[in-house]
């Protein structure tokens, strides 16, 4: 008998889009995150097994631990860990991250070839906390940064908006570490918004100081970036799906109350088969009630939401497989997919338009702006330094 153990790729998959998802590159990990508990419930369900098998499975858990341990070094800062570890949220929460950086530094390397040309400051405030735009995507920066947040959680969790703050235990988990990830993601995302408006600001500063060639030119006008208020959106959506399932879960115990109540009117010679129907439908609802839960129908609900024509689950990329399911994460990431998406979609808005005005970059001198608009989501991860290939070999497990 084989105990067959995934197949484990060994390049990291790279996403072609310009607004790429992170399912592929998350499930990439979490198949590796999830063969040490299969392997110990096989051990545990297997106590009989010979000792040179269990020797190889305690063997390939102690390697791929190791492994994984590994990631968090390798794939600093993106990668977190913490007390609380759950390598596959904090391999959902990297992805997120380096995506993030993603759409952080292409306008940030633009606007330092504008800024060859017109005077920018790269000098902003987020949440209060000053950021050099040219220093962000490097690793002490950011280490330093998320040091300055988690420190002072309570006071930058206060900040975000209230339909963003997660883990203080509506549904269920309160944790002050991941209220910090939490937290830092905004930030981050806040960092995306700014490079998005300075950039179009530039550029509008562009056209005025080289407004005789742009009117010349011809060319189409900056994009109007739309408003859109996603937290009170996203928000309104929890709440309508969250007083449809305590309504749904209401009626039950109300039927359950009804059938109780008609059972014990019931005498003793006449329950019969009505006696038995009743019972029947009291043991179908009771199963049905331990079975439904208030925070499942809400991400079952989420997951098919669409925001501008493209349902959050699509946002992500799709379904990811994990052995570890947290519902308050699972609505946190649609949540944190809904936000993301349309700060990112703007930036894009952005850079189509970039596309359309190339001869009036060239014609200014700054043809080169339109490179970084060249570069793929792994290009950058090459440039940033993550590794785009992993060291890891499984062996095959027979009884």
């Amino acid at each position: 008998m084989v105990i067959q153990l995934p197949e484990i790729k060994l390049e990291l998959p790279c996403p072609d889009s310009l607004l790429p998802t992170k399912a592929e590159l998350v499930q990439f990990y979490n198949d590796i995150a999830m063969i040490p508990s299969k392997l110990k419930a096989y051990l545990a369900s297997n106590p009989d097994s010979d000792e040179e098998l269990k020797l190889k499975i305690e063997e390939t858990i102690k390697k791929i631990e190791e492994f994984m341990e590994q990631q968090e070094v390798l794939l600093s800062p993106w990668w977190q860990g913490g007390t609380v570890r759950n390598w596959q949220k904090e391999a959902n929460d990297a992805w997120s991250e380096l995506i993030d950086e993603f759409h952080i530094y292409v306008p940030v390397k633009m606007l330092e070839l504008i800024g060859e040309v017109i005077p920018l400051n790269f000098t902003v405030s987020v949440m209060g906390i000053e950021v050099d735009l040219l220093t962000i995507l490097e690793k002490d920066e950011q280490e330093r940064l998320k040091l300055e947040i988690t420190e002072k959680v309570d006071l930058y969790y206060a900040m975000i908006p209230e339909e963003y703050q997660y883990y203080k235990g509506e549904f269920g988990v309160e944790c002050d570490e991941w209220k910090g990830k939490l937290t830092w993601s905004y930030f981050k995302n806040e960092l995306v918004k700014w490079c998005t408006n300075l950039l179009l600001s530039a550029f509008e500063e562009l056209i005025d100081v080289f407004k005789e060639i742009w009117d010349t030119l011809g060319l189409p006008s900056p994009p109007t970036l739309l408003e859109f208020d996603v937290e009170t959106w996203i928000r309104a959506q929890i709440d309508q799906f969250k007083q449809e399932a305590e309504d749904f879960a209401k009626d039950i115990e109300d039927k359950l109350t009804q059938l109780k109540e008609d059972l014990d009117s019931l005498s003793g010679d006449s329950q019969g088969d009505n006696g038995n129907f009743i019972k029947e439908e009291i043991a179908k609802l009771e199963k049905e009630f331990a079975e439904f839960s208030v925070e499942g129908y809400i991400i079952e609900q989420l997951r098919e939401v669409s925001l501008f024509g493209v349902p959050l689950l699509d946002i992500i990329g799709g379904e990811i497989e994990t052995n570890v399911e947290c519902p308050e994460d699972q609505i946190n990431e649609l949540v944190r997919a809904a936000r993301d998406w349309f700060a990112q979609w703007q930036k894009e808005l952005i850079n189509v338009w970039i596309k359309k005005i190339e001869s009036f970059l060239s014609a200014i001198g700054l043809g080169s702006v339109m490179e970084p608009l060249t570069l793929t989501f792994c290009d950058v991860l090459e440039l940033i330094g993550v590794p785009m290939t992993i060291d890891l070999s499984l062996p095959e497990l027979t009884v």
